[in-house]
This record gives structure tokens, sequence and C-alpha cells, in this order.
């Protein structure tokens, strides 16, 4: 390429008591000669280079001429390299002299150390502005060689006054840190957990158990409407030793049973709010299979692609009460025994024994709904992970282990179709049950690459794992269990404390003495 005339800079610059001119260049890149430099590695990432392809090298390189007239890059080996990659005709460089090696090396070495990275704040702003200037989402995306979804993220937070101060006030937040911040704008204790967790570890975590939480209020809030729409009072679950408020299930009236029907009229008819798991698929289970076990299906009816299982879901249901049964002439339909379990009744209890049984109970209550939530984050994890075209080096040997050990997740999973393995690697149809082929993932693994298969074989493992866990996980640990679940963590998974309690640690409860704890109290 024939170079383009030198541009002169005026401002002279001492090195030797001598005066000199800088020269301002345009020059291929592949001409230039990229000497000795302090960063062994340039680290190209692909993003770095499609910037540099899209917007060009911004900033000039330093170079000067060797006794052959060659041009040689002091400062800006990246540059020089992801433009050749780029294809880019040109770049501007800066000719200097040639510097002793002890300011060569001085200079590379600070050059790099006192650069200083935009924050999040800072870049939340630009992206705003690029956005106020009339620029696409997806335009900012393209100019700024990142993804679609990391733009929207930040201008999410661009909208919220709350989570832009968020980033400026703790720099420790990511952009999708602060997005979360931003969908819970609203609830003041809500942000002061997140960014305890985004400091203290285990934010997605939390995330997941307050948009669980939030979303079982608003299912509890539509159903208490619907209650009072109806003219039913919705009273909070009476306590175990309330005197007054009882279950119609435990009252009578007279001889007769009270239900819902019979006892509408009553002043004290009120409901609670209780929740319940749906089964979808547990009433047509019967009609699924021949009792006969007669096989007369055909070839293309063991090909044939059956329909996702629908998932179980929990609803809010109402439990109707007498909210003072004595006063309205109810009576107790029994009273409290021993049911030869050898356990106290409640009334027998002592106050200690009851506050005792009241923490265990609200530990499994409150351990459940953290498993629920972990295993939203987890799945979401694995969906990610099982994303990667060559597997981690570790994977052989867990894809032995596993096989060597038949655990029964294991075996259950490959005779009985690896539904969740479709879903966590993506294909649209689920695997056929009883062991019959699953045309969907033979077609996956047929057109993979030999590291690509490694991958799959690991997911049809690690779904069968998953697919065996359950709340009853935390409560009694698995050695099985154990070994999936860190082997997750040793990937980049992160446990939540209930998922450290399924591996048999017991995590001691967090204190309110870090400094981000103090920070957000101050909020």
């Amino acid at each position: 390429m024939t170079l383009s005339a030198p541009t002169t800079a005026t401002a002279p610059h001492a090195l030797d008591d001598e005066e000199f001119e800088e020269e301002l260049l345009r020059v291929d890149p592949a001409t230039l000669v990229v000497g000795a430099n302090v960063r062994l590695d340039p680290r190209l990432r692909k993003t770095y280079v499609d910037n540099v392809r899209q917007r060009g090298v911004l900033e000039p390189v330093i170079a000067y001429r060797d006794d052959n007239g060659r041009l040689v890059v002091l400062r800006g080996q990246r540059r020089t390299l992801a433009a050749v990659q780029a294809q880019r005709p040109w770049i501007r460089v800066m000719v200097v002299p040639k510097p002793d090696e002890a300011d060569r090396l001085t200079d590379q070495v600070n050059e790099n150390d006192h650069r200083e990275p935009l924050t999040v704040a800072e870049r939340v702003a630009a992206y705003d502005q690029l956005a106020l200037c009339g620029v696409p989402a997806g335009e900012i995306a393209k100019r700024m060689s990142t993804s679609r979804p990391v733009v929207d993220k930040a201008l999410s937070v661009a909208r919220s006054k709350l989570a832009r101060g968020a980033t400026q006030r703790w720099e420790f937040l990511t952009i999708d840190q602060a997005a979360v911040v931003a969908e819970f704008e609203d609830d003041a204790e809500a942000v002061k957990q997140l960014v305890v967790a985004a400091q203290r570890g285990g934010f997605d975590h939390e995330a997941q158990k307050l948009r669980d939480a939030r979303a079982e209020e608003a299912a509890k809030a539509e159903t208490a409407a619907a209650l009072a729409a109806a003219g039913i009072s919705v009273v909070d679950r009476p306590a175990w030793n309330d005197e007054k408020a009882k279950r119609l299930s435990e009252q009578k009236h007279g001889e007769e049973q009270l239900t819902e029907e019979n006892h509408a009229s009553c002043p004290g008819h009120a409901a609670f709010l209780d929740d319940e798991w749906v089964h979808p698929d547990e009433g047509d289970a019967d009609e699924e299979e021949d009792p006969w076990g007669d096989d007369t299906s055909t070839e293309a009816d063991e090909d044939a692609q059956e329909p996702e299982p629908a998932r179980p879901y929990r609803i809010w249901v109402p439990e109707y009460v007498c909210t003072d049964f004595a006063a309205h002439g109810h009576a107790l339909r029994w009273r409290g025994h021993d049911s030869g379990s050898g356990r106290k009744t409640v009334a027998e209890m002592t106050d200690a024994e009851r506050e005792e049984a009241r923490a265990q109970r609200r530990d499994v209550i409150q351990s459940n709904k953290a498993w629920d939530s972990a295993e939203t984050v987890r799945r979401n994890w694995l969906r990610t992970f099982l994303a990667r075209k060559t597997a981690p080096k570790t994977a052989a040997g867990f894809i032995a282990g596993s096989l060597a050990r038949t655990d029964h997740a294991v075996t259950s999973a490959l005779t009985g179709g690896n539904r969740l393995a479709h879903d966590l690697l993506g294909l649209p149809d689920q695997a056929p049950t009883l062991g019959r082929r699953a045309p969907a993932m033979v077609e996956l693994v047929g057109k993979a690459s030999d590291e690509r298969a490694q991958m799959i074989a690991l997911g049809l493992l690690l779904a069968a794992y998953e697919e065996a866990t359950s709340r009853n996980s935390w409560r009694s640990v698995s050695d099985s269990t154990t070994r999936y679940l860190r082997y997750l963590e040793a990937n980049g998974y992160e446990l939540s404390t209930v998922e450290l309690r399924a591996c048999g640690e017991s995590p001691l409860p967090a204190t309110d003495t870090n400094p981000a704890i103090l920070a957000a109290d101050e909020a």
C-alpha cells in the first residue's frame, strides 16, 4: 500500500536535548512491525476486533523507525493486531524517535497501569445519551460491540432514578445487577437485600427469591380480591393456639360438620389463603400406557414426537374458618390426643418446645421456597452452560464417573426419556417415555462435532441428576446430589445457602456488619 504523505506536528518534543518533529501518518497496519512489548498476550477478544472493524482505530499507534526505515510499534500492539485481523486499510501512526530500552519498558507498563475503565454509571449515561440522540438500541449494541440485551438493561437502568443513583453510589454493581435493582425500585427493602447480595455473593439467588415472593404476593392478592368481591372476609392464618378462630374442618354445629356452604351465613364466616400444588398430568396418567403391555406401535409411532408435559404449578386457595367458633355456637369435632407416635401434642409442649417447633416449621417453609428459587436460577445457568461448543476439561472424568456409579438418577433418566435434557439443551420437542428413541436428541448428536458431542453427553448426565433433585434434597443429603452440585460449583455456578445445605454444609446466617449492608441501611 502506498503511504500517505506525513502530517507533521508543530509541538517539539525533547529527547537527548535534541528537537524533532513528530510525524502523523496513515499506514497499512499489515506493514507495521510489532516490536517488543511488556504485554505477552494481546488478548484480542472478538468484540474488540469487531469494534475495530466497525469504527476503526480511534487513537494513533506510536511507532519509531528502525535502521532499515521500518515502522516498529512501541505502543498500540493490540490496536495494530486488531486492525490487521479486521482488515482495516489504514490506521494512524505517530512516529517518534526510538527510545532507550529502559524508557520503553517504563512507558509501556505505565500506559497500561494508569488506565481507568468506565464505571457502570458512566456507561449507562453514555448509552442513554446515544438513545436521546435517536440511535436505536440495536444500533447502540452494534456501535459498542455488545449485545442487545446489555443495551436494553442499561437503558432500563437509565430510566430508573433509583437504579441510576445506585450505580453511582455502589460501583461494584454490574449492569445486570443494576437492571434488577430497577426492577424492584418500588421496594426499598428488596433493594437493600440486592445491594448486599451484589457485594457479598448470591445475587442471582436473591433476585429470584424476590421475584418468586412478588409473584406469590400478586397471586395471593388476586385470590383475596376475588373472595372480597364475593363478600368473604380474608384473614391471616390462625395460630395453633388461637382460642377463637378455627378451620371449619375442625368444627361442628350440633352433630353436623361445618362446611363452606352451611357456614356461609355465620357472622364469623371468613377464609385465609393456603397454597396448593397442581399437577396437570396426574389425571391422565392411567390413559397414557397400555395396561396389557401390547406393543403394536409402528416405527412411525415410535418416532412420533410427544407434547411437552405441563409443569406443576402452585395456586392459592381459600381455607374457610369461623373467627369465633364458640361465640357462634360451634364446637370442636375432636380434641388433641396422642396418636401413638410418641410425640407430644401441642398442648403438652412447653413454651420452649412450642417455639422450637415453630422455628422448625418456619425453616421448612422458607427453605422449600429457597429451593424452588434456586432451582430456577440453577436451570437457567445450566441452559447457558450447556450451550458451550466445547466441554470443560473435567467433563470426561465426570461422564465416566457417572456411568461407572450407575446412580439411580442416571439409570432412571436414560430409561425414562430424560425429558429435562431436551429442555436444557434447547430442543423444541420433548423425549418420549419408556425408553423409546428421542428423534430430536439423536439428530442433535448426529450433527455435532466431537467436542460438541461430549458437551451434549455431559448435558444428558447433568440433566439426569438435576431431574432427581427436589425439595427433599436440602433435608436429606445425598452423595450423588452433592457430587452433582459441587461439579456445577467447580464450573462457575454459585451455590445458594439451601444448596450448600444439600451438600451437607450448615452455612452461618449472614450478619449486618458488611459495609454494603450499612450503606444500604443509610440509603
